[in-house]
């Protein structure tokens, strides 16, 4: 690997771009990175995703319970944060998919863009529990290329060469990173007028602060905890609960951890937190709190 001057890969791996940068500075970026470090580098920058789970979004993303979810997600985000360059992901089937990258005029983004992105998406992939995944990569001429393999990157000779818009990932199998019983009892969110959490209640707010930024469903939740959804209703009702409450509950109480312990911007805290956007997360904050989420971070200060 080719290593930038003065500095070390090590140094600039886990410096993933912040989402509030604009469009035009991210390209700078990674043109930067394209002709400094050159491009293995820019596909291993991902691999430090980890190195960032302070960020509500990588958080989330790393949480995924599988590579459908994943996938959810990675739409979602495109759409909150209004992106240009959008992916779009077509699966197969339950251990491949494949992967075209465009912009919503229908252009093509560029080759380093590309790149990183593709290397942002296996190591996300390969973090969440994907096991001995592999990735080709088409070149011009439309001749396959292995991209990774083996847990290593490779590039042509010639990098340009590629046909970086296009790409396709398989895996053998899948071992989830994260379970329920995982989440500590000490991070579960108080529940009002409950003194005493049975152990029912515990095990669905377990399930949710699993993946907080997951499209929760009743049907989901109750799937996941092994009754009816009829039985999660009752369970719910017995003390004086909804579902919705429920949910909601516990994405404000994570919101309230987020705006305390972290600088991160509001609108990541509402993506990470399971908001469809920014005013809806101020509206049900507001109403939860008393107060908007900047005054609740200002008031801490």
């Amino acid at each position: 690997m080719i290593e930038p001057q003065g500095q070390t890969a090590e140094a600039l791996r886990p410096t993933l771009v912040p989402a509030h940068v604009s469009a035009e500075k991210k390209r700078e970026i990674l043109r930067y990175v394209w002709q400094e470090a050159g491009p293995l580098f820019l596909l291993s920058i991902g691999q430090g995703v980890s190195e960032a789970i302070y960020d509500p979004i990588w958080r989330g993303a790393l949480r995924s319970k599988s590579p459908e979810y994943l996938f959810e997600k990675w739409r979602r985000f495109e759409k909150f944060s209004h992106s240009f360059n959008r992916l779009r992901i077509d699966p197969v089937n339950q251990t491949k998919a494949e992967f075209q990258r465009h912009t919503i005029d229908g252009g093509v983004p560029t080759l380093p863009e590309n790149l990183f992105i593709c290397g942002l998406m296996i190591a996300l992939l390969e973090k969440i529990g994907c096991l001995e995944l592999s990735c080709e990569m088409p070149l011009q001429d439309g001749t396959p290329f292995l991209l990774r393999a083996n847990g290593k990157f490779r590039l042509p000779p010639d990098a340009e060469s590629l046909n970086s818009a296009l790409w396709k990932i398989e895996w053998q199998n899948f071992s989830p990173r994260l379970m329920a019983q995982d989440i500590e009892a000490s991070t579960l969110p108080a529940v009002p007028n409950i003194p005493n959490i049975n152990e029912t209640i515990e095990r669905l707010l377990r399930l949710l602060m699993m993946d907080v930024s997951q499209q929760w469903k009743i049907d989901e939740l109750a799937r996941e905890a092994g009754m009816s959804k009829r039985s999660l209703q009752r369970k719910l009702t017995d003390v004086g609960l909804s579902f919705s409450n429920l949910v909601r509950l516990v994405r404000i109480q994570e919101a309230c951890t987020l705006l305390e312990k972290s600088d991160v911007a509001v609108t990541s805290v509402a993506f990470g937190t399971g908001f469809s956007d920014s005013a809806h997360f101020s509206r049900d904050f507001r109403s939860s709190m008393g107060m908007t989420p900047t005054d609740y971070r200002v008031g801490l200060r």
